[in-house]
């Protein structure tokens, strides 16, 4: 009989549903979602429910991602499960499912994107982090620098389980090269030169876009574009910085869709993440799938795991305009680096694949049943 596994999450993104379904398959899983969007997701989602059971707890959402849903303690009362594994700890609706799983006795899984551990933080919110991730029985990690933030949190090191995070599935097509005529039509109509860096994310602050453009301006690379895809409230910003510096070879676009996407992904030649800030960065992911050179911030926890570095790419510190440049530079020096880096994205990329993610989450959940019923820890 196949085990019956809830997880809790915050919202149907593309690439958990993709996980779900893929999920579902080999065991009878519920999916609570507590919002159906965030103020800041503009996602498109297909195939929501194909392979799992889900439901949208009824509720309100404070700011991007306070979901508050107090139905969660009815639908837990009346509902039983094999496994029970909450996606965060850190929303309203998922602090009450996890004390009412405390209080009931319920041993939990605890699912992390990852995170970074902040020493300066006050006294009372790290006893708080500490209090709701050190109460599960078991946490899943995204890899290196999560399990480093839930250690820092109190979770046990013998019981973490390290699992490869992948991003929206692409099909075989999706991920064929373009065709040169339509590679041609793309860089005609958007004014692209024969290399072209790109970088996909909202035009807020925390993505750092402001330090890649400086970055590219002290690049000026001649036959070389900067593509930015995203949208968002600094745009009039960076168009001005553009305007000032006369910046012709940056090109700013609106966000797309997923499918939209995949031949800006195939267009382009390197991929760069300046992020002041990102949990894990799954736009890695995306790119890795399409082989390209990787640049990141080390304030991407995606870094530590997708970027060897001088192998696929290179990790840089945040806000450091000049070690950007340097990395794009070292990007550029020739096409026979550039053609071993793309074979070593793709190699990565092949380890972090949805059916690697569902494997070791089976492995996990096997490990933690076994653990339950007091066997040796494997």
């Amino acid at each position: 009989m196949k085990q019956k596994v809830l997880f809790i999450t915050n919202i149907p993104s593309p690439y958990r549903v993709d996980f779900f379904n893929a999920l579902g398959k080999h065991c009878e899983l519920t999916v609570w979602f507590q919002a159906k969007n965030e103020s800041n997701r503009e996602w498109e989602v297909e195939g929501l429910g194909t392979h799992f059971n889900y439901k949208f707890l009824p509720g309100r959402t404070f700011g991007l991602d306070k979901h508050i849903n107090p139905s969660v303690l009815r639908e837990l009362r009346k509902s039983r499960f094999d496994l029970y594994v909450m996606g965060c700890y850190s929303s309203p609706t998922e602090m009450m499912a996890i004390q009412w799983l405390r209080m009931n006795g319920i041993p939990f899984i605890l699912n992390s994107d990852g995170g970074f551990p902040a020493p300066e933080e006050s006294a009372w919110k790290r006893k708080l982090k500490t209090r709701f991730i050190s109460s599960a029985s078991f946490w899943l990690s995204t890899g290196v620098n999560c399990t480093r933030y839930l250690q820092y949190y109190g979770a046990k090191p013998a019981l973490i389980h390290e699992y490869p995070i992948s991003s929206v599935s692409y099909t075989s097509e999706q991920l064929r090269p373009l065709r040169p005529e339509r590679t041609a039509e793309l860089k005609m109509r958007h004014g692209l030169n024969k290399f072209v860096f790109l970088s996909v994310g909202q035009f807020i602050e925390r993505k750092g876009f402001d330090v890649l453009l400086r970055s590219f301006r002290e690049l000026n690379a001649s036959e070389t574009s900067l593509l930015l895809i995203g949208g968002g409230p600094q745009e009039v910003q960076y168009k001005a910085y553009i305007q000032e510096h006369g910046m012709k070879n940056v090109v700013l676009l609106p966000f797309v869709q997923k499918n939209a996407l995949i031949d800006y992904f195939k267009l382009a030649d390197a991929f760069v993440l300046p992020t002041r800030y990102d949990v894990w960065g799954l736009v890695l992911n995306e790119a890795l799938m399409f082989g390209l050179p990787l640049i990141s911030t080390l304030n991407a926890g995606a870094a530590y795991d997708l970027i060897e570095n001088g192998g696929n790419g290179f990790t840089i510190p945040a806000e450091d305009a000049g070690a950007l440049t340097e990395a794009c530079r070292a990007i550029l020096r020739g096409e026979e680096e550039r053609s071993r880096y793309r074979s070593r994205s793709l190699d990565f990329a092949s380890r972090f694949t949805v059916d690697c993610m569902v494997e070791s989450h089976l492995d996990a959940f096997e490990r933690f049943l076994r653990i339950r019923k007091g066997e040796a820890v494997g």
